[in-house]
């Protein structure tokens, strides 16, 4: 390969990294009006450990700031000869100077927008009781009774509702093929049973299968590593219950609890919302909520 061909593509990557960056910046800080998709919310919590307020934590940053420099570190090392002539190319040409100069406006930018998105945030604890405090008063409850059940769980014991009377209850439900609705809803019913936990406060939950033809009884406890429901001090103290059945049991109990769903026969996937049902003490269903875990809160609060 010729020199002049080795600085154009020493170039192109370099304009590759750059948009990398932009787009890795911008899935992480990007402000979304609302509540964000859930595919989003789960991946940034994945990539970056991102907080209520909507930033990274520390390693999230530290990732953030690492991975274009250790891309520019990784050219450089394999074609830097390469890249300092196709900058002094660059810097000897109006195009080539036109290219620099729209790179580092777009650098620059970036940094004025990340600066004013991370300044203009608030702390995690000033996000959470303004999310709390959007719940209206009249968030209307359900007052449903819980509808008997035919169905084991992930120790192969048979579950009745007396398991957790006594005691509030966070219901969902979710299927181990799922990748995107399911781990994040319980998920978020998990760190609001963990923090009653560190409150000092028994919450209980419980999450019922989607999907009976694939998550039998037998898969119930490599499910429950999965949804990472299978802590010991969890196990010991009868926090979580992983619950499936034969196909038709699961399905008389999804009815009973007006659990919309639809199963896409050629995948064999569910179809499905992001639900959350609160549970009193007596088993009486107080609320259905979304899968947002401050809601989730909230309304647990409220019981």
């Amino acid at each position: 390969m010729s020199s002049k061909s080795s600085a154009r593509g020493a170039l192109a990557a370099l304009a590759a990294l750059l948009v990398i960056t932009v787009a890795w910046w911008a899935l992480a800080l990007w402000p979304v009006q609302g509540i964000a998709p859930a595919w989003l919310e789960r991946a940034r919590l994945v990539c970056f450990n991102t907080g209520p307020s909507g930033l990274p934590d520390a390693s999230g940053w530290l990732l953030l700031v690492g991975q274009p420099i250790g891309m520019l570190a990784v050219l450089m090392v394999i074609a830097g000869d390469a890249v300092r002539a196709g900058l002094r190319r660059a810097f000897a040409s109006p195009a080539g100077l036109l290219g620099i100069a729209g790179g580092s406006g777009v650098l620059v930018a970036g940094l004025v927008l990340a600066a004013v998105r991370v300044t203009g945030a608030p702390l995690d604890s000033e996000w959470l009781e303004t999310a709390r405090a959007d719940v209206p008063a009249t968030y209307p409850r359900l007052d449903r009774r819980l509808p008997p059940v035919d169905l084991v769980d992930q120790r192969g014991e048979a579950f009745g509702w007396g398991r957790v009377t006594g005691r509030p209850t966070l219901l969902t439900f979710g299927f181990g093929h799922c990748a995107t609705i399911c781990p994040m809803t319980v998920m978020n019913a998990r760190q609001v049973q963990d923090r009653f936990t560190a409150e000092g406060s028994d919450v209980a939950l419980v999450v019922i299968t989607l999907d009976p033809w694939r998550d039998t009884p037998a898969r119930l406890p490599s499910l429950a590593r999965q949804f990472h429901l299978d802590a010991p001090d969890a196990i010991e103290k009868d926090r979580t219950y992983l619950l499936s059945g034969s196909v038709e049991g699961v399905n008389a109990a999804l009815d009973a609890l007006q659990v919309a769903r639809q199963r896409v026969p050629e995948t064999g996937d569910i179809v499905h919302p992001a639900l959350v049902y609160l549970i009193d003490a007596d088993g009486t269903i107080a609320y259905a909520a979304s899968g947002h875990a401050e809601l989730i809160e909230e309304l647990a609060r409220r019981m």
